[in-house]
């Protein structure tokens, strides 16, 4: 087994989310376990379902579509796990219970932590 990746999403803008989607999907196509772990704007976002907002006229030049199509493929079809801690979501104004509906899990740090362990991780 490849060594998973735990990349730690919780920068502003559409840029920095572009940039964390991009490496999770590649990371994922090359076998690597991989979560993202949301939180602050990217994490509003993703629940709000505004995860595209912010996008530049030249994405759609440069053929980058929907950064929240473009997750939910990653889910579906590379095992890709979109998460965030009862904290995170508490800071948001989100009721864990409600908004994990919208997650593939709510974990905590440490239990992140944990899992990647011996993976890498990266924070955007």
């Amino acid at each position: 087994m490849k060594k998973p990746c735990l990349i730690l999403l919780g920068g502003l803008g559409w840029d920095v989310r572009r940039r964390a989607v991009s490496l999770a999907l590649t990371a994922a196509a090359f076998g690597h376990p991989v979560v993202v772990a949301l939180s602050g704007e990217p994490l509003v976002a993703w629940l709000d379902g505004r995860f595209d907002d912010g996008a530049p006229l030249e994405a759609q030049a440069a053929r980058v579509g929907s950064l929240a199509a473009l997750l939910e493929e990653g889910r579906r079809d590379l095992g890709v796990e979109v998460v965030a801690c009862d904290t995170e979501l508490r800071l948001a104004g989100f009721d864990p219970q409600v908004a994990g509906a919208a997650l593939d899990a709510v974990r905590s740090l440490p239990e992140q932590w944990r899992d990647a362990a011996e993976g890498h991780v990266l924070s955007f």
